[in-house]
Order: structure tokens, then C-alpha cells, then sequence
């Protein structure tokens, strides 16, 4: 015990890839679950479902050649008024009939198609078509994957937007366009890329079957040492999909097989662990053992940093004349930049108008939108919905977990004529706390406070007890909260540990709900007969609401300054495709409900939903002492 919310992560990374591929135990195993799996990864891309494919409307801009190359340089759509940079790279002179093709998905230089230029020449020099296309925030594309990297954009969390997302989207976009082209062969593509780059071609793989081999340059890594060596520290946020089923990365790219695969890594790369992703290839090719193709997934390593070595470039030249353009081609090594920026540009600095890249996340995320009832009947049946909505995703962890609460009592004292009690526990080898007063003779109501980040257990003793009218009252610290919390000040390590907790699947609020319900159950044996009423402030609120709409033997909930939006905090992944703070506030609906320092927001569609039920009073708006005794009140 002791450890901190940190050390949790870093343990639940370690077993979801120590459990990865439990219970396949052969093809058959496997071929069951791909389809489920599948439709998981598109859940934690945030591409679940895909959105529409518009027109692509290609503009040719212009064009530049150099020696046995010519290219087009081409804006798309992606999405209605939402644009794209390419440059298609063909052989010069065009040979005769339909040519393989190369996506090269760009990495992260600041111009991906004017810096990565050498490999589009060198692929048409050898004989393929190879489009090469900009990131969504490469070159004048005004949209942006390092959202959370830089703090900036937590709401992405909520909104279920993973940028990993975003670019699949555009890599998908970019596949369209390159298919289009009536000299490429279909049935002869293969995709390849360094560092996001090498990420999004694995990614593309696994999304897209039109996609015939693959190979993946310093990639990606086991979830395993990707949080527990830090290595979110160095990755932007298009590395990292939203993990709520908990996948390995090596369950992911397995996905591809038995399509061939490539990956390649320098032993020297400060972004990645051998470890890791010597893990990865080996569970990967595993599958592709049960398929009896074990030869189309290969591992290359090369000394060096983070980068192309000649050797690398060769490797994947070989692999990819022999599965993508089923013959030998010249071998031609990577030169350098023929072309000047200015030559090379699609965009000239002014990209299409109106160009909505920038709201790539709204455009993409469908937001979950929750009727009004008429009736106390047809509330009650929407809950259940929303219920099993909630715990099929965005906390189905909670359903899955296996970790249990384990408490031992440390203390029995009185304070005047309270007995107050002490628990120390642990939950998976994070300690929590718990603080109980409770008077002489039964109440039969608990009013149970979860500590929210940033607070201390007698702090909010003292703030509930002076509220709490005579009722037993208790303090609970969950894990990321009081001594296990991690430090918000330091803005680098903090935003750094949230975006590793989403390669886990995890928020901090998620795992408060998890140990409010872990809380409750325990107090109901030991005081039995006490009805269980929730309070909590900030996030620490948001996670009582939701215990308390999964739990509805609680009786009532305080909820104490809390945001009024998803977006603006109390974040759990993906929850807003399903549905917001008001609506979650109504699911304590028709149990009594205290709001304090909620709003201002629009719609007041939590007021208007207690008087749709005809049951107003049941609702309080006020101060805590006002919301508190109301609830406790309504909940006679």
C-alpha cells in the first residue's frame, strides 16, 4: 500500500499486456472474437461509428518533375469543406497497365509533403504510384493532434475524440484518393510510414483491409513499456487511441494478419524499448503462426536513433516488391530534397475557404442527445437504456474490473457522543482511506463523501459534518485522491500521467465511480439499515452522480460545484456520445437531487425534467446547507 495513482496506471498497463490474447488458444478462438475486437478498436479511435465518405472533390494545383518523377500536387475532401494535402508521385516516363502503390503516411516533420519528398521519388523512380499526404496540423492544415499534449483540448477526452481518430480518417481519405487514380492497381497496395507515420500505417491496416501489406518504421510499442518507461512524454496525441477496452498494442496490429507485415526499429530509438516492442512483434506473430503465415510478419532492426538507415530503407523495398508488387524492382536507395518549399507547397499558405479542419473533432464525434419524458414510466425506461449504454462503454471497465476493496479497521474512538471509526484499505495496491461518524442511536440515513482531488478527509469532515443534521456521516478518500494523488501543479507530469491513464482506458473519474460503488457496498454491511446518501465536490461530485445512476438503492446526492458540461471537466471517455452532465443529473430522478454552485447553462434541462415528473421539490438549487437538508428530507 501507499503507492500513488501513478504506480496504479503503470500496473494496469503492465497487466493488460501480460494478459494479452487470454484465451486463444487457437485460430478458431481467434476468428471469434476478431469481429468484436474490431469493432472495439473503431470505438476507441473515436470512429465508431465512420462518418460519411463526401465527395472528395480533388483540386490538382499544380505540378513539379524532376528526374524519372512527376507529381501532382492535390487538395481533397475529407469531410465537406474540410481539406487535405497530397502529392501524387508517378514514374516518369508512365510505363504500360496498372502500377502497385505506395501510401506513405507522413511522420511528424513541420511539412510532411515537402519533407518526406525523397520517398515519393524514390518510389516512382522504382516503378510504383505513391501518394504522400499531410497530417491533419502538417503545412498549412489548420487542424491539430496535440490537443492534449499541450493541455489544451481535454474536452477531446469527454467527446470520446481521439486524434488517433482524426487521422485514421484522414489516412482513410487519403486511400480513397490514391484508389481513385485509374492507373493503380487495387489489389496491389501497400501503406508505410515513420513514427506516427509508422503508427497510422498500422493503424490504416487494421481499418482498412483495401490496405495489402504493411510496413512500420519506429511505430509503436507494448502498452506495457509505452506507460511504465514514459515514453507519453515524447509521443503527441495521435499515437494514442482511448484504450477503454484495454488492448495491447500487439492486440491491435494483430488485426492485420494474415495480410503482410513489416516492422522495423532502431535499437537505439529513445521513443520506444526493445523489451517492448520485441514483446509486441512476437504476441503479433503469433497469430499469424495460427494462420500458417508466419513467414508475412517479420521484425527488422538496424542500429541507430529514431530514424531511416539505408538498411531499414532497403528492407522495406524487398518486402514490399515481394508482397505488394509481386516482382523484383530496381533497387534505388532514399536520396534527399530535390525540391524547394515554395515548389512543393500545395496550399501557398492559404488553404481552401472555407477549410473546417480545425473542427475535425466536433465534425466527427457524434453527441449523444437524451429526450425529455412525459411520464415517470417512459423516464424509467430510458434510464435503463442510458444504464446500459454507460457500462457497455464508456465505464465498462467497471464492469470488467476483477479489483476488489479491502479495509481493516484502525480505529474506534468517540467524540462527544459520536463514535467515530477509522479504515485503512487498499484497492489493487493503492491505499484509501475511510472516516466515519456516526451517532449513538441509528438515523437510518449515511450521507458518504468521496474526496475529490485537492482536498483533505477532515477538511471535508468538517464541511459535511456541520451539514449532515444529526445523520452519521463518512469521508472516503478513492485512489488519485488525498496522499495517492498526483501533483496538478506540475501542468507537464500531470496533463503527461492523464494522457497515460488513456492508453489505460482510464480517468481519474472513472476510477472514483468504480471506488464510490467499492465504498458503498462496503458501508451497507457494516452499517446495515443506514440508506446511503452521496456527496462530493468538483469531479469528486461528477463521480457521485454516477455512482448513484448505477447504483439506485443510493438515496439521494449532494453535488457540490460541479462543471455543468463534460467539457468542461469530470471526464470520462467517450461519455458524450451518449450523454451529458444535465441528463446524467437526471438519472438520480425521482431520488431527491441538491445542486450546489451549479450553472449558469442554457437549456435547465435537469429543472425541466423534475417538473415534467411532477416532482420539483425533489430538486434543490442553493447553498449546501439548504441542498443537504433537502435532500435528506425528500428522501424520508
Amino acid at each position: 500500500m501507499g503507492t500513488t495513482f501513478w504506480d496504479y496506471i503503470c500496473r494496469v498497463a503492465a497487466r493488460i499486456t501480460d494478459r494479452a490474447f487470454e484465451g486463444i488458444e487457437g485460430l478458431e478462438d481467434w476468428k471469434a472474437q476478431r469481429e468484436r475486437r474490431l469493432r472495439e478498436f473503431f470505438a476507441m479511435t473515436g470512429l465508431d461509428p465512420l462518418p460519411e465518405r463526401c465527395d472528395l472533390k480533388v483540386q490538382v494545383v499544380g505540378e513539379f518533375r524532376g528526374e524519372g518523377y512527376r507529381v501532382e500536387k492535390v487538395a481533397y475532401q475529407i469531410l465537406p469543406d474540410v481539406w487535405g494535402a497530397a502529392h501524387i508521385y508517378r514514374p516518369d516516363p508512365m510505363p504500360q497497365g496498372k502500377l502497385p502503390a505506395v501510401l506513405y503516411v507522413c511522420g511528424h516533420r513541420p511539412i510532411g509533403t515537402h519533407g518526406y519528398q525523397p520517398h515519393g521519388i524514390m518510389w516512382a523512380r522504382r516503378g510504383y504510384i505513391c501518394l504522400s499526404f499531410d497530417t491533419i496540423e502538417q503545412g498549412d492544415n489548420p487542424g491539430d493532434h496535440h490537443g492534449l499534449y499541450y493541455g489544451r483540448r481535454f474536452d477531446w477526452i469527454s467527446l470520446g475524440y481521439s486524434p488517433v481518430g482524426g487521422e485514421l480518417w484522414n489516412s482513410i481519405r487519403a486511400l480513397d484518393l490514391l484508389l481513385s487514380l485509374p492507373e493503380v492497381d487495387p489489389e496491389r497496395v501497400g501503406a508505410t510510414g515513420i513514427s506516427g507515420g509508422g503508427a497510422h500505417s498500422l493503424f490504416l491496416a487494421v481499418a482498412d483491409e483495401r490496405v495489402k501489406a504493411v510496413a512500420s518504421v519506429a511505430g509503436t510499442d507494448s502498452i506495457k513499456t509505452l506507460v511504465g518507461h514514459r515514453h507519453a512524454w515524447g509521443h503527441c496525441d495521435c499515437m494514442m487511441l482511448f484504450n477503454i477496452f484495454q488492448r495491447d498494442t500487439s492486440e491491435l496490429f494483430a488485426l492485420i494478419a494474415p495480410r503482410p507485415l513489416l516492422l522495423c526499429f532502431a535499437i537505439h530509438d529513445s521513443l520506444y524499448t526493445p523489451e517492448g516492442w520485441r514483446g509486441m512483434f512476437e504476441r503479433i506473430r503469433r497469430i499469424y503462426e495460427l494462420y500458417g503465415e508466419a513467414d508475412k510478419c517479420k521484425l527488422f532492426e538496424y542500429p541507430g536513433p529514431h530514424s531511416y538507415q539505408p538498411e531499414a530503407i532497403e528492407t522495406i523495398n524487398r518486402w514490399f516488391d515481394e508482397h505488394v508488387a509481386k516482382e523484383e524492382r530496381p533497387m534505388i536507395g532514399l536520396g534527399g530534397e530535390e525540391q524547394e518549399e515554395r515548389v512543393t507547397s500545395v496550399f501557398n499558405g492559404a488553404p481552401p475557404e472555407p477549410d473546417r479542419l480545425d473542427l475535425l473533432p466536433e465534425l466527427i464525434t457524434k453527441r449523444g442527445r437524451v429526450k425529455l419524458p412525459n411520464s415517470m414510466e417512459e423516464w424509467e425506461e430510458t434510464k435503463r437504456e442510458l444504464r446500459r449504454k454507460l457500462l457497455e462503454t464508456p465505464l465498462s471497465w467497471i464492469e470488467r474490473s476483477e479489483e476488489k476493496l479491502a479495509m481493516e479497521m484502525i480505529g474506534d474512538y468517540m467524540a462527544g457522543e459520536r463514535r467515530h471509526l477509522v479504515y485503512r484499505g487498499e484497492i489493487d495496491g493503492v491505499e484509501v482511506w475511510l472516516e466515519v461518524m456516526a451517532p449513538k442511536e441509528p438515523t437510518g440515513k449515511l450521507i458518504l463523501a468521496i474526496l475529490n482531488p485537492g482536498e483533505s478527509v477532515r477538511e471535508v469532515m468538517g464541511r459535511v459534518g456541520s451539514v449532515s443534521g444529526g445523520h452519521a456521516y463518512a469521508v472516503f478518500e478513492p485512489r488519485g485522491a488525498g496522499l495517492s494523488a498526483p501533483d496538478a501543479s506540475n501542468a507537464t507530469d500531470f496533463r503527461h500521467l492523464v494522457r497515460s491513464g488513456l492508453w489505460v482506458g482510464l480517468t481519474w473519474t472513472t476510477v472514483a465511480i468504480h471506488d464510490a460503488l467499492k465504498a458503498i457496498d462496503f458501508l451497507r454491511k457494516e452499517f446495515e439499515g443506514e440508506r446511503i446518501y452521496l456527496y462530493g465536490r468538483g469531479d469528486a461530485g461528477v463521480a457521485c452522480v454516477y455512482a448513484a445512476a448505477i447504483d439506485e438503492e443510493v438515496g439521494g446526492v449532494v453535488a457540490d460545484s460541479i462543471p455543468t458540461t463534460h467539457l468542461d471537466g469530470g471526464h470520462i471517455i467517450g461519455v458524450l456520445r451518449i450523454l451529458d452532465i444535465p441528463q446524467a443529473l437526471g438519472m438520480i430522478a425521482p431520488r431527491p437531487l441538491g445542486l450546489v454552485n451549479f450553472g449558469p447553462y442554457r437549456s435547465l434541462w435537469t429543472e425541466r425534467l423534475y417538473n415534467r415528473l411532477g416532482i420539483p421539490e425533489r430538486l434543490h438549487i442553493g447553498s449546501l446547507r439548504g441542498a443537504m437538508a433537502a435532500v435528506l428530507r425528500e428522501g424520508a
